[in-house]
């Protein structure tokens, strides 16, 4: 572990990208909490206000999601994502100001979603494809597992003082942090330097963008434990993106401690993904995929405490357990994708696995709302809670997928 460590930090753009998540996702544990008990704070706002807000973001994301793949592929992955990053920054900062200035309002938050939504949605296939360019593939689980630590650390960080940000100096201070550290990570990725990270020859470019969607579809539906897995995922993130969006800043604002309780939930998470990813430096399992998926139930866990609500520290204790069981998975999940999948062909992959596991969390992010109104916060959290479950335990029974094994060479 240590030798494998050793030759990580060797590599200057490892080191370069390591640093720019553990920056930008320290911007990215304030936000949520931010912008939710923002949108919350508006005169008139509710739960409706904030599902508005958050399926501006979610549904440009799926949309656009298959040609953020492509536009990988053709113009370079780390230039792609260095740009959607400082130009994400931008438009955090508008928002950041509009409360600052007392000028918010949820037409303009729910502009600056949607097209904070189509930047997210070319960054994820490019930042996917990254790694096997610049690390050598034995050592990719470590380097997903090291990467994956450091945001995840930077994730905390950032929800631990979300909380007190916003509560004490208000939402938009918290925007506008998380706007900096957007501004940096970006311009620190755009200058890698990444030969092999660079536009397609000209015979490639003359490929039609359609040509190339098709060829990514024949490369993720011709193997069937991706299609599988990605299915679970598209109905784990209907029920958990309308959880973590909208049900749990509602609940908390009504039954508990309001911005601090959210703040000190997801320090909890935070504090599990952070584990999670320790995890997955440490174990090499055979099967990965049958070891990743085994954890993810938990998150049901966690929506059936907050129904209740159950006190601050067992919620903390299964946001914990949730933030394991997803990262555990992510890391197992990627590395996974990146030894089975041609490198000339994995944006492209990334992309449909992004967009199938994507698909249906604009429809719970926007049921959240009018949903809660109906039946009240409690009743959609155990909602959400079984959704997750079933979700989360049905692609176990492929064999497909519990017989995935690893590569290491």
């Amino acid at each position: 572990m240590k030798k494998e460590l050793s030759e990580l930090w060797k590599i200057t753009e490892f080191r370069h990208l390591l640093v720019a998540r553990v920056i930008s996702n320290f911007g990215n544990g304030i936000t949520p909490i931010a912008l939710a008990f923002g949108v919350l704070s508006l005169p008139g706002a509710d739960a409706g206000s904030l599902s508005y807000v958050t399926t501006a973001h979610m549904i440009p994301l799926v949309l656009f999601m298959l040609i953020g793949g492509v536009a990988a592929d053709r113009f370079g992955r780390t230039h792609l994502v260095g740009l959607t990053d400082i130009i994400g920054s931008i438009f955090v900062a508008i928002s950041a100001f509009a409360f600052i200035s007392g000028h918010a309002s949820i037409p303009l938050l729910c502009f600056n979603s949607f097209i904070f939504g189509i930047l997210n949605a070319l960054w994820y296939p490019a930042f996917s494809g990254i790694m096997p360019l610049i690390v050598p593939n034995p050592l990719l689980q470590a380097a997903n597992s090291l990467v994956g630590i450091g945001a995840n650390l930077g994730f905390t960080l950032g929800a631990s003082v979300a909380g007190i940000v916003v509560s004490t100096a208000g939402p938009g201070w918290g925007l506008l942090i998380d706007a900096v550290t957007f501004l940096v990570a970006g311009v620190l990725v755009y200058r890698m330097k990444v030969p092999n990270s660079t536009p397609l020859g000209e015979g490639e470019k003359r490929e039609s963008i359609f040509s190339q969607l098709r060829e990514g579809w024949v490369e993720f539906s011709s193997r069937k434990w991706i299609v599988y897995v990605v299915a679970s995922y598209s109905f784990f993130y209907l029920g958990f993106e309308g959880f973590l969006g909208v049900l749990a800043p509602v609940q908390i604002k009504e039954a508990m401690g309001g911005a601090k309780d959210m703040g000190i939930m997801m320090f909890g998470f935070g504090a599990g993904t952070i584990i999670g990813t320790v995890f997955a430096l440490r174990l090499r399992p055979r099967r990965p995929l049958l070891l990743g998926l085994g954890g993810l139930p938990l998150a049901a866990l966690w929506a059936f405490a907050l129904a209740v609500p159950l006190p601050l520290w067992v919620l903390c204790i299964t946001a914990l357990g949730t933030g394991i069981g997803m990262d555990l998975m992510y890391a197992n999940w990627i590395t996974t994708l990146q030894t089975h999948v041609p490198d000339e062909a994995l944006s492209r992959v990334s992309s449909y696995d992004a967009f199938g596991s994507m698909v249906f969390a604009p429809v719970g992010l926007f049921l959240a709302g009018p949903f809660t109104h109906l039946v009240g916060a409690p009743t959609a959290l155990v909602t959400v809670g079984i959704i997750i479950a079933l979700a989360t335990s049905l692609p176990l029974l492929s064999k497909e997928v519990r017989q995935i094994e690893r590569i290491d060479t």
